[in-house]
């Protein structure tokens, strides 16, 4: 009874990795012509990054840190510049700091110097306005590191799965 649909359109869905996936006509959307398979791989993924950043709501011209730089974290990387941010990009892999340089970021890795003091001396001692976290970590040292680096009154959002025992 779904008429937005028909056999052999091109669809992306927030449904599970299947053969076949039975979900609501609302986590369904048809991908427009001009966008590549390729490209349209990468809308749920965008999405969760796209979500930290509607509630972290940073406008032109602040500062985020983007506290990992794996698929979500190089994606809201993108979409951050894109939106006019200042973007610190934080990871201990060097090949996805030079991706996050690419994008428009400045990079710290935690692994050659403490990301807490990079960030105070990059903002001039007020700390980053916010700080989405799209890492993944067992231990508390990157949400504890995350509210050294926020200003006051920043935001910190988590979307990635870190210790969190404060």
């Amino acid at each position: 009874d779904v008429a937005e649909f028909k056999i052999g359109d091109r669809v992306i869905s927030n449904g599970p990795h299947a053969e076949v996936v039975n979900v609501k006509k609302n986590l369904v959307s048809k991908i427009p012509e001009n966008v590549s398979d390729e490209a349209a791989a990468f809308t749920v993924i965008g999405a969760i990054g796209l979500q930290g950043i509607r509630l972290i709501k940073p406008k032109i011209g602040e500062t985020v840190v983007v506290f990992g730089l794996g698929l979500v974290g190089l994606l809201s990387v993108q979409i951050l510049r894109a939106s006019g941010c200042k973007v610190i990009g934080i990871d201990i892999d060097e090949s996805k700091c030079e991706l996050a340089k690419k994008y428009g970021a400045k990079v710290i890795n935690p692994l050659r110097e403490n990301p807490v003091k990079a960030i105070h001396s990059l903002t001039n001692n007020f700390g980053s306005d916010s700080v989405l976290i799209t890492a993944s970590s067992k231990n508390n040292d990157i949400i504890l590191q995350a509210s050294e680096m926020v200003r006051k009154k920043g935001k910190i959002v988590l979307v990635g799965v870190v210790g969190l025992e404060i």
